[in-house]
């Protein structure tokens, strides 16, 4: 029965989607760091696109979440091929963190020039 519903579970996500996402936050922003490294233009490309549909929707702003703890807090969004915020890793757990985690998870930016994406935000 137990073996039934994992390989039910596991037919109702593919395999890619859950092979793409980083275990924890160190991985995820590794992930982020060689990104810029091997793929630096598309990165920066899409990165500026990236940040005129935040700002144009005031995505960072809306919910209140700057003002639910004090600090520097970095961010990773893990987004699909389609542009869809999939995946969400940070330095520290608190307001801000699960703030922005509410409101970025399920967001869809612009398709990103390869998946999966990983946009990484220093939030002061």
């Amino acid at each position: 029965m137990v073996r039934a519903v994992f390989v039910a579970l596991c037919m109702c996500f593919p395999l890619s989607a859950m092979a793409q996402s980083a275990p924890d936050f160190a991985r995820a922003d590794a992930r982020a760091d060689a990104q810029w490294e091997d793929r630096r233009e598309e990165t920066s490309a899409y990165a500026e696109a990236w940040a005129a549909f935040n700002n144009a929707h005031h995505l960072d702003e809306r919910d209140g979440c700057y003002f639910r703890a004090d600090g520097q807090l970095t961010q990773v969004l893990e987004i699909d091929a389609n542009g869809k915020v999939v995946g969400y890793f940070t330095d520290q757990d608190n307001g801000r963190s699960q703030c922005w985690r509410t409101t970025y998870l399920g967001v869809v930016f612009p398709k990103p020039p390869f998946a999966p994406y990983w946009h990484k935000l220093v939030m002061q």
